[in-house]
């Protein structure tokens, strides 16, 4: 794995409603890779984990509808599940037109590079960190009319919508991110990297790239397929868990997990966050 960090080139692809923005380190004589965010984040956050890989792949990261610099309509009252954005990776796929993909994807990335996969023959390798994995039950319910009213209690949905949006400038929003715990275990420059494109000029200020109230629609629409796209790609996926309270991978999904996929490993010593906080570990877990 190179010592090295390598920087990134930006790139932008038309899709029919607008463009897909992302992250590109060029390495064509290499297998492709495709890597895709969590809730609320972008591609750059992924920085010094992806740079990592930049030399046994040749890797692209992009930014999810209504995240980073993606431009790409959004409507948070009809987001019911993760499929629109399991349709732009694979319209993502389909342009560039290479075989021999490893996926890899975090938290809400992850169950969306599963989706996106399912079918496809372009797709050699599948990696999930720290996945979405809810309960059946739950996935069962967020498709029934009483959804509305369980999702508006949901902790993550009810802080993400109550976010702030605003600030003057960029140094004010470090300021105030570095004194939050959330971001108190992130490995040196992370919180920079995510704050790249994760906030955008506007206004007489900067604002969230992804406005609180898509993030907040994002985390609420778990009407997902999840558990049957990866037991039908499970052959060709590794999955990582964390051992921490803040996991999207509850300890009763492990045993079912475990006999799905190819590989399951669970880690200790880092949060729901782990590429943020690990990012040397989560690119040897990728590439592994």
């Amino acid at each position: 794995m190179t010592s090295t960090l390598i920087s990134p080139v930006r790139f932008n692809i038309a899709l029919e409603d607008g463009s897909l923005a992302g992250l590109h380190w060029p390495n064509p004589d290499k297998p492709p890779l495709l890597f895709c965010h969590a809730t609320g984040f972008c591609a750059s956050t992924y920085k010094h984990m992806l740079a990592q890989l930049a030399d046994q792949f040749d890797v692209y990261a992009i930014d999810m509808r209504g995240h980073g610099k993606t431009n790409l309509p959004i409507n948070p009252s009809e987001l019911k599940s993760w499929h629109i954005y399991a349709s732009d990776i694979q319209k993502f796929l389909d342009i560039e037109n290479r075989n021999g993909w490893t996926i890899a994807g975090h938290s809400m990335g992850g169950v969306t590079a599963v989706t996106a996969a399912d079918g496809r023959d372009d797709i050699k390798a599948v990696r999930l960190v720290e996945p979405v994995a809810v309960s059946s039950a739950l996935n069962l319910l967020a498709r029934t009319p009483l959804w509305e009213w369980y999702k508006a209690k949901m902790p993550l949905v009810k802080q993400a919508a109550g976010r702030r949006a605003t600030w003057a400038d960029r140094d004010e929003v470090i300021k105030a991110y570095s004194r939050k715990r959330l971001f108190s275990s992130w490995a040196p420059g992370a919180l920079e990297n995510y704050l790249e494109d994760g906030l955008k000029a506007g206004g007489d200020g900067v604002g969230l790239s992804c406005h609180p109230e898509w993030e907040a629609a994002t985390f609420g629409a778990l009407a997902n397929r999840f558990w049957p796209v990866l037991r039908a790609i499970g052959s060709k996926t590794k999955l990582l868990a964390v051992r921490h309270p803040t996991s999207t991978v509850p300890a009763f999904a492990h045993k079912r997990l475990a006999a799905l996929v190819d590989t399951f490993e669970v880690m200790d010593g880092a949060s729901h966050l782990a590429p943020m906080e690990s990012p040397k570990e989560i690119a040897q877990f990728i590439s592994a």
